[in-house]
């Protein structure tokens, strides 16, 4: 699990600006090779604009090389969450259906399971 990220989105147009200075780019070389103006990313960097839309700040992440979903987290944006797989399961089959199984159809599964194993 990754640590979140403690940021408030006063600090996202600094951000920006630090990391488009950071790989050398100019607001126009940014606008050549996104969809983004170099007007509005300006607006961005100087804090008139808090809230950019997600696809906006995905491109920037790219091209960048900086996380995406810190900038979903500077921008005030809801960062979802991958979604965890319950350690009593595998792949959505409770372990516990294992349980109810006979002998023999442990041993059936275990025969199969070796099976499909060995056609790797």
């Amino acid at each position: 699990m990754t640590p979140r990220v403690t940021t408030t989105t006063s600090d996202l147009g600094p951000f920006l600006k630090s990391a488009r200075r950071s790989v050398g780019l100019t607001l126009r070389d940014v606008e050549a090779k996104t969809d983004i103006t170099n007007g509005y990313l300006s607006q961005i960097e100087n804090q008139l604009i808090a809230k950019p839309s997600p696809n906006v700040l995905f491109q920037l992440a790219e091209l960048y090389g900086v996380e995406y979903s810190e900038l979903l987290v500077r921008a005030g944006h809801r960062v979802p969450s991958a979604p965890s797989q319950p350690s009593d399961s595998l792949n959505g089959i409770p372990l516990r259906a294992l349980e109810d199984l006979t002998e023999d159809e442990k041993k059936d599964l275990m025969d199969y399971l070796n099976y499909l194993k060995s056609k790797r």
